[in-house]
């Protein structure tokens, strides 16, 4: 069977214990939690949902060299702002963090366009445009030269396949899935949050 002729299962973001990994953020504590969904063999962009912990802090200023993307799903966190459940935000690459932190806990879905690599300090060459940080729907980034793909919010779902790999989330029903190019996608499911790897 290809995956044009059958719709993935989203699976469920309440993951068991078995899943998560605890890891520390550099320069941060205390450690966080992490359970991978999907990387990409080539490219090294992953997925993952995040856990802080309350009182999770990183109290330096510096950046991460390929850009992130991040939805929380509960409690709030500060990065170049406040985010709380439902926020999407977007953070091009080389974009400076100061005194991140999460006072009350989160729990977020991460993506990031490489490898997460943390470079303390201010970046040599500067953020190729503002981070995007809001609750809405359409288009929330587009494809740029820097990040491919884009991350949209489509209040009807999808209603045919894509010529791109993504992924789906259904925040409502706190399911996400990996959707390969030209694979139907999962019906009714909406609003649909998609983001196209390429």
């Amino acid at each position: 069977m290809t995956g044009a002729e059958s719709a993935p299962v989203l699976q469920s973001l309440d993951v068991p214990d078995d899943r998560w990994l605890e890891l520390t953020i550099p320069g941060s504590a205390p450690q966080v939690r992490l359970c991978r969904l999907h990387a990409d063999p080539v490219s090294k962009a992953s997925v993952s949902l995040v856990r802080f912990p309350p009182g999770w802090r990183r109290p330096g200023t510096g950046h991460y060299l390929p850009a992130e993307e991040f939805v929380v799903l509960e409690g709030s966190i500060e990065v170049i702002g406040t985010h709380r459940a439902d926020d999407y935000v977007y953070l091009p690459p080389r974009t400076v963090r100061t005194d991140t932190r999460s006072d009350e806990g989160a729990l977020v879905i991460a993506w990031f366009s490489g490898v997460p690599e943390w470079v303390d300090g201010e970046p040599t060459v500067a953020a190729p445009q503002e981070p995007v940080a809001l609750d809405a729907r359409g288009v929330l980034r587009a494809d740029a030269p820097e990040v491919p793909g884009e991350y949209a919010v489509l209040a009807d779902g999808l209603s045919g396949p894509l010529h791109h790999d993504a992924d789906v989330l259904d925040l409502e029903a706190r399911l996400w899935g990996w959707l390969p190019a030209g694979a139907q996608p999962p019906a009714g499911h909406a609003p649909l949050h998609v983001r196209a790897w390429g």
